[in-house]
């Protein structure tokens, strides 16, 4: 072994700052504070050439300065596990209480107090206490319910933990270890519910609770620095999760270079460079399964739209059921109108029955009144015989004119009958016409082909000359309407034609580019598929650089072990080297960082060009699609409407 002080840290560590004292800055011999090599225990033992000051040790604890007390028990009593061995900030150096004396809170309070009480109950309850706890037995509780109630807290804080000692000795240095400020007394565990000692007991129990919050709050979002696992919360993104990772590499690092640890600091390194190759990897793949994705959305795409729009059938129901609901609701407006007149007509048959039951009354009172007239005057043989021949005569006249009654109303009814069917075939003529016309866009005046001229035909019920039956004149202007309408669309069907012609020569044309634009887009991919490869080439050759780079190193940091054990002198020259060797590597991984970024650049430069024409070339083709289908759907009606 060197019997010789090291005279440096080695060159390949990181150096920092110690705190400077007051001392080290009178001394006017320099402000700059030196660092020296760690032992094997993790103490500095070491010191500069120049006889300098010591420099300071971990701010971390070790396993040497922590209390021997809390491995070996409280009070003689014996814990089952460390209570160190937990993530907290709790010991420090000396393990003592640097706290104020007094009490500031006021624990005497009745508000403080219930307080305190609501805070207890609410941890007890939610984190599985066993047994029942109301604020009535907290607010005097006995020696029982104390000592359960702090074991369960004592436990969450270290499930290992378990206490064989006296109440009274292990609940003071327990406080004592995790620096709660003020002391608590044993005196005032002996009575523990009295109200003298109970208030502050409760104010440390409740300390003690929000401790463990704070400690389960920090474990939830992900821990802090000294967290081991590195795994990001529930609610973080990652982006947050890198950064929290990176940071708990640093700390860990940062951590192990104070410590003076070179091999663990080294191994911390490497490990971090895995798992960023593991997320590039990751990263890699995911960027693959994104590109298939993204090939089958554009086929879904192409074979959605390949298809015949939804819209337009839902188009032609939508227009064909408005239709029927016109013609439905004209043919019930038709209804009322034949339901208003017969309704008339019945009135008018019962006015007339009123009238007849009337004139049948006066009848009947006229008959009584010749009756009685015929009662009181004499009647001989020759008077009965001329009533009597009267009364005949009489009778085959009213039978006559009864069936004479009887031919004329069948006559009617016939007539009814005709007048009714013919009414309906015309009201079924005028419906189907105004469908026709509706589809034509000749009903109502405003419409696209009326010209200000009323087409709508309406039927009359209470018309009385054949000129008043129909609400337009037919032979006037209906039909001369029609006939002009029929030449425009003769002359614009021809018109339609020579563009239908030309419309096909243009979409031959784009379907000829299309195929151009094609085969572009397959040498883009060929070209990508080419750039990926060099990629991966890149890739592969960067890796093993690393690989050689890091196996240079290794032999160096072998060199610089053999150096050392055989002289001390040496070791500034050796580390040099290895410094210069790492600069060098460094260097490299940057030159290889910076080439990989041109080339994912170049990359993605060329993605976005090739989906750029590709969505130029796609709209060009819906366009040309619209317009074809658009041509060919106003041929399809030409006929309808010339018909």
């Amino acid at each position: 072994t060197c019997s010789c002080k090291q005279t440096s840290e080695p060159m390949s560590r990181r150096q920092t700052l110690g705190p400077i004292s007051p001392a080290q800055m009178n001394r006017g011999g320099g402000t700059a504070p030196s660092r020296v090599a760690a032992g094997k225990d993790g103490s500095n033992a070491g010191q500069t050439n120049g006889g300098g000051p010591r420099s300071r040790k971990s701010m971390l604890p070790t396993v040497s300065d922590k209390p021997q007390s809390m491995q070996q028990g409280l009070g003689g009593g014996v814990f089952a596990g460390s209570i160190d061995a937990r993530r907290s900030s709790a010991y420090n150096n000396g393990g003592k209480a640097n706290g104020p004396k007094s009490d500031p809170r006021p624990i005497t309070d009745k508000a403080f107090i219930n307080n305190c009480i609501r805070t207890v109950i609410t941890y007890l309850s939610t984190h599985g206490y066993p047994a029942a706890v109301a604020p009535k037995t907290l607010a005097s509780p006995t020696a029982k319910d104390f000592t359960m109630i702090v074991q369960f807290l004592f436990q969450k804080f270290d499930p290992s933990m378990k206490i064989f000692g006296k109440i009274e000795d292990d609940v003071p240095l327990f406080f004592k270890r995790i620096n709660y400020p003020f002391a608590i007394s044993k005196s005032a565990l002996f009575a523990v519910g009295s109200p003298h000692s109970w208030p502050a007991v409760l104010a440390a129990l409740t300390w003690l609770v929000e401790l463990l919050n704070y400690n389960a709050k920090v474990e939830e979002q992900g821990g802090g620095c000294t967290s081991a696992s590195g795994q990001p919360g529930l609610l973080e993104d990652q982006e947050s999760a890198t950064k929290r990772q990176f940071f708990d590499y640093i700390c860990t690092s940062y951590r192990y270079f104070l410590a003076g640890d070179d091999a663990r600091c080294n191994a911390v390194d490497d490990e971090m460079l895995e798992q960023f190759r593991v997320k590039e990897r990751a990263v890699a793949d995911a960027h693959a399964r994104i590109k298939e994705a993204n090939s089958a959305v554009v086929a879904e795409m192409q074979a959605i739209q390949s298809q015949p729009s939804p819209l337009v059938a839902a188009q032609a129901r939508r227009a064909e059921r408005g239709a029927d609901t016109e013609k439905f609701e004209k043919l019930i407006d038709n209804l009322n109108a034949l339901k208003a007149s017969l309704e008339r007509k019945v009135s008018e048959r019962q006015a007339d029955v009123a009238s007849k039951q009337e004139e049948l009354a006066q009848v009947a009172q006229e008959n009584e009144g010749l009756r009685a007239r015929v009662a009181t005057q004499p009647v001989n043989k020759s008077d009965l015989n001329r009533l009597v021949m009267d009364r005949s005569r009489q009778r085959e006249v009213v039978d006559a004119v009864t069936s004479q009654c009887e031919d004329l109303e069948a006559k009617v009814h016939q007539q009814e009958v005709q007048f009714v069917s013919v009414l309906k075939s015309l009201e079924a003529s005028v419906v189907r016409y105004n469908h026709m016309a509706h589809r034509l866009k000749l009903v109502p005046a405003s419409a696209k082909r009326a010209d200000g001229v009323t087409y709508e035909l309406r039927i009359n019920r209470e018309a009385s000359t054949p000129q008043e039956l129909a609400n337009v004149d037919l032979k006037g202007v209906v039909r001369p309407g029609l006939e002009r309408l029929c030449e425009a669309y003769r002359t614009k069907a021809t018109e339609l034609g020579r563009d239908l012609l030309s419309l096909r020569e243009a979409a031959s044309s784009m379907a000829e580019a299309c195929s151009e634009k094609r085969e572009e887009n397959a040498a883009a991919e060929a070209q990508v598929a080419k750039l990926e490869a060099q990629l991966k080439a890149a890739r592969e050759a960067q890796e093993e650089k690393v690989k050689a780079a890091g196996a240079r190193a290794e032999r160096l940091k072998e060199e610089v072990g053999a150096l050392r054990s055989e002289a001390c002198y040496r070791q500034a020259d050796v580390e040099a080297r290895k410094a210069e060797s790492q600069m060098e590597a460094e260097a490299l991984q940057r030159a290889c960082d910076a080439e990989i970024a041109k080339l994912r650049v170049d990359l993605r430069t060329a993605l976005e060009a090739m989906l750029q024409h590709r969505m130029y070339v796609q709209q060009k083709l819906d366009a040309t699609a619209a317009a074809v289908r658009q041509v060919q759907q106003e041929v399809h009606q030409l006929p309808a409407a010339m018909h």
